[in-house]
């Protein structure tokens, strides 16, 4: 299913830690680039947050943000034991003794601050809780995703149909546009060779060779596959489709361009125009 790469997602949890909340947003881009903010305590979870981004999508530039707001069991698990509080109080107040340091200034923003840090929340308490918000988050993103593709779908489709109908045109309008260029083909060599010129043999050959360079057949050809795969890829169930797309659309714009320059009074302006706002909304496809 064709799948945007712009969307949001959010995810809300009550854990025994607290409110965990996840947003991810993601943009266009041509690869997969994943920015992750978390909790400093949970900060050693950064890769895992990573993997699981990567396993859902494969384009877009992701912002993973995620915060946790402790509820006061957890707030409580982070003072310190009294005991070890009291334990550096005594020595830190032998220490200053011994150097000749009033002991007053051993208070307790000093000795909060000789505290060894620990590792709040083990992996096997947190991880769970974290990759469930993750997870949600990101199945609300890939729907919104996959909401805005079937509208992206929708409009290449309309696109495609009118491209279709263009080439219709310049299909018909070449054999007329080759022979107004045939004829003034042979006007300009009547102006140019002296009357008593032969033009007979002359002229067959320059309009022989004239013919093939202004022959338009194969480009016709050309696109009309194209417009078929990539009609085949608006209807697929692939899940990312936006590079091939973007291929056929480079290869759309070189058949075009060969249009224009060998018949130059088809509808070519058109068809570039078009060509165009498909190219800008492919670029939004995962």
């Amino acid at each position: 299913m064709l799948s945007s790469m712009t969307g949001f997602g959010r995810a809300v949890a009550d854990t025994p830690f607290g409110r965990l909340v996840v947003e991810i947003q993601s943009v266009n881009r041509k690869y997969l680039e994943v920015s992750v903010a978390l909790p400093r305590e949970w900060g050693r979870f950064e890769h895992e947050v990573r993997k699981w981004v990567g396993e859902t999508l494969a384009r877009g530039s992701i912002s993973v943000r995620i915060s946790l707001a402790p509820n006061a069991k957890a707030v409580e698990s982070f003072l310190p034991d009294l005991e070890t509080l009291q334990g550096l109080k005594k020595g830190w107040d032998r220490l200053a003794s011994q150097i000749g340091l009033d002991t007053r200034s051993v208070d307790l923003p000093f000795l909060v601050s000789q505290l060894p840090e620990a590792e709040n929340h083990s992996a096997d308490e947190a991880l769970p809780a974290l990759r469930h918000s993750v997870e949600e988050a990101l199945k609300a993103l890939v729907e919104m995703r996959r909401v805005e593709g079937k509208a992206l779908a929708r409009d290449l489709l309309q696109r495609l149909q009118v491209l279709e109908h263009e080439l219709t045109e310049v299909d018909k309008l070449a054999p007329t546009v080759v022979a107004k260029m045939r004829q003034k083909l042979a006007e300009r060599m009547a102006e140019v060779l002296p009357a008593d010129t032969a033009l007979d043999e002359r002229l067959i050959r320059e309009v022989a060779l004239f013919a093939e360079r202004v022959d338009i057949t194969e480009e016709i050809t050309r696109l009309r596959s194209h417009f078929s795969q990539l009609k085949g890829l608006l209807q697929t169930k692939e899940a990312s489709v936006g590079r091939k797309m973007d291929f056929l659309v480079q290869e759309m714009g070189r058949e075009i361009n060969t249009i224009g320059s060998k018949c130059p009074e088809t509808r070519v302006v058109e068809m570039k125009s078009e060509l165009e706002k498909m190219r800008e909304q492919i670029q939004n496809i995962e």
